[in-house]
């Protein structure tokens, strides 16, 4: 019997590896998700350490006060903007999800194409075995009666 060949292999291959770049991709956005609110928490927990060094001092100066009033500000800044930048990436995040999916499904039909495919040739190759046992048998069977014919013919001879 000849061997397993699956003709859309190369296609297979190909939408796996598709599936694995859309994945690697989707980590990426991920970690930048997760470095953008690392981020974020860091800056308020520098305003918040700022604010209690400043007005835990015992004689304040109002430039100190008006330099953590812009510092405050310039922070609110920034956390809003990687506020946005998390929900532009948490709607790239879902989106890419979709992508992963979908190139995970097309890798999906191909390996079920290539699983019946298989179970296909596996049955076609028993079928064969099967045949070839039986003609085997048959042939087996047919010499052995023209063997004991054979020596029955001479002993009815006499």
């Amino acid at each position: 019997m000849k061997r397993f060949e699956f003709p859309l292999e190369t296609v297979r291959r190909w939408r796996l590896e598709q599936e694995g770049i859309e994945e690697l991709k989707l980590r990426q956005m991920l970690a930048e998700k997760q470095n953008l609110s690392a981020t974020k928490t860091r800056i308020i927990s520098e305003l918040a350490a700022t604010a209690r060094q400043v007005l835990g001092q015992a004689f304040l100066q109002s430039v100190e006060l008006e330099s953590l009033d812009s510092f405050r500000l310039h922070s609110r800044g920034r956390v809003r903007d990687l506020e946005n930048k998390e929900r532009e990436c948490q709607i790239r995040i879902v989106e890419q999800r979709n992508r992963v999916l979908e190139a995970r499904r097309q890798f999906e039909l191909l390996d079920r194409l290539r699983l019946k495919a298989l179970a296909e040739w596996r049955a076609a190759g028993n079928k064969e075995q099967e045949e070839m046992a039986a003609e085997l048998f048959l042939a087996k069977s047919v010499r052995a009666r023209n063997r004991t014919s054979g020596s029955g013919q001479s002993t009815r001879g006499w």
